[in-house]
């Protein structure tokens, strides 16, 4: 693996990085049930950061999508890219997967931790939203997942065959070798031109 592909990986592997990180963030700084009170029939939420961060999780995610699919050439791993094979195509669709999934909880839970109100029921009781345990943090290793699906479909691609050149081979002729049955790439031999001098005949003699 030369400098260049290494690069592309860490970069990967950092963006990766950061939207698990601000994902667990979310999750360890969200709405909990018991910080929620009831006040005149409205469901009173507290401040939290976890709206924004789960925001900031989801748009590193689709960087980091986009960055795969544009420096990797994700978009031919699965179509056209002669040297993709079964492994490679599995990450790859595995890669987009885990994107998508991941983008999804992080943005459903980030608006729902910030959703005020509340919904009456039928006995008259309020009920008051919040979000469920785990969800930011299935979206972080979702969105993990998602640049090491990609760095890895990347990374088992089969490299291309160097072409093979045949060099000819010279034989050096010898009073022992049949040129027939070791039949080799000769060069065309140059022979200087023979010049003959001219003959002189006497000069014949009329009758």
């Amino acid at each position: 693996m030369d400098n260049k592909v290494l690069g592309y990986c860490a970069v990967a592997a950092v963006l990766g990085i950061i939207a698990a990180a601000t994902g667990f963030a979310a999750e360890v700084t969200k709405v909990k049930a018991s910080e929620v009170y009831i006040l005149l029939d409205t469901c009173i939420y507290p401040s939290s950061p976890a709206l924004a961060l789960g925001i900031v999780s989801a748009v590193f995610t689709i960087i980091t999508r986009i960055y795969i699919s544009v420096s990797f050439g994700g978009s031919g791993c699965c179509r056209t890219d002669p040297n993709s094979n079964p492994v490679s195509k599995l990450l790859f669709v595995f890669s987009w997967v885990a994107s998508v999934v991941a983008v999804v909880l992080l943005l459903s839970a980030a608006g729902l931790n910030n959703r005020q109100g509340g919904q009456v029921d039928s006995y008259g009781y309020i009920t008051c939203y919040v979000v469920k345990p785990g969800i930011f943090a299935a979206g972080a290793v979702l969105a993990l997942l998602s640049a090491v699906f990609g760095i890895a479909a990347f990374i088992t691609l089969t490299p291309p065959q160097q072409p093979i050149t045949n060099q000819g081979i010279a034989f050096q002729m010898g009073s022992n070798v049949d040129p027939e049955k070791n039949a080799g790439p000769f060069p065309p031999q140059q022979y200087p031109p023979q010049q003959y001098p001219p003959q002189q005949y006497p000069p014949q003699q009329q009758y």
